[in-house]
């Protein structure tokens, strides 16, 4: 009952903070016509790069728009205030990850069939790129969200942010970067599936057990 609770809150403040949703889309889709423009026109080159390029655009997309799930929290001491109300460490960081994801998933909705148009993706391709985003989201979002508490915590600027998470998203990009093979439901797919879900039933534990002990430090 507490995390729905801190859930709703989070919803209730993200709706008040449109512009997160805008700033994220507007950053997507300019570095999608950066990257396309810098590749150039031809279709077999742009289809052997734009599921790398839609990836690294989504995983900067997130870890620059991570800070305003908790930055504004802390400065305004609602962290504190959360924990001092007898709301767990855990459920803090479970209902910032749950809006999170339902905050940055709501534009691929019609950032996808962009996707699309841009690279000339079939219907196959699309739908496996589509699952495998909304699959591998959430532990993108759960390393920002503790590559955030960590940049509070030692009081440093993104560069070092950045610094730190990368290594921890690089198992997952190798992934979701590998070459479709064209055929919908294969077991090259489903078993990539597999991997992300067991990624991000590793990241999980790991990231409530760090943001933990993060959150207890930062508020002392």
């Amino acid at each position: 009952m507490n995390t729905l609770t801190l859930i709703k809150r989070e919803i209730k403040l993200s709706i008040r903070n449109f512009g997160l949703i805008l700033s994220y889309s507007s950053f997507f889709l300019l570095s999608l016509l950066i990257f396309t423009f810098g590749v150039g026109p031809d279709l077999k080159q742009l289809n052997t790069v734009y599921i790398p390029i839609i990836w690294v655009i989504m995983l900067f997309a997130i870890i620059l728009v991570s800070d305003n799930f908790l930055l504004s929290d802390f400065q305004d001491g609602s962290l504190r205030e959360l924990q001092f109300l007898g709301y767990s460490e855990e459920s803090i960081i479970i209902s910032k990850t749950v809006v999170m994801y339902l905050v940055l998933i709501t534009p691929h909705f019609f950032l996808i069939p962009i996707f699309s148009i841009f690279y000339n993706m079939n219907f196959n391709d699309l739908f496996q790129l589509s699952l495998d985003i909304f699959i591998g989201m959430p532990s993108l979002i759960l390393i920002s969200l503790i590559a955030s508490l960590l940049t509070i915590q030692i009081k440093r600027n993104k560069v070092l942010q950045f610094i730190i998470i990368m290594p921890f998203y690089v198992p997952i990009i190798v992934f979701t970067t590998s070459n479709y093979d064209g055929i919908l439901y294969s077991s090259f797919e489903l078993n990539k599936i597999l991997i992300l879900i067991g990624f991000f039933l590793i990241t999980l534990p790991i990231t409530l057990l760090l943001g933990k002990l993060i959150l207890n430090e930062i508020n002392k």
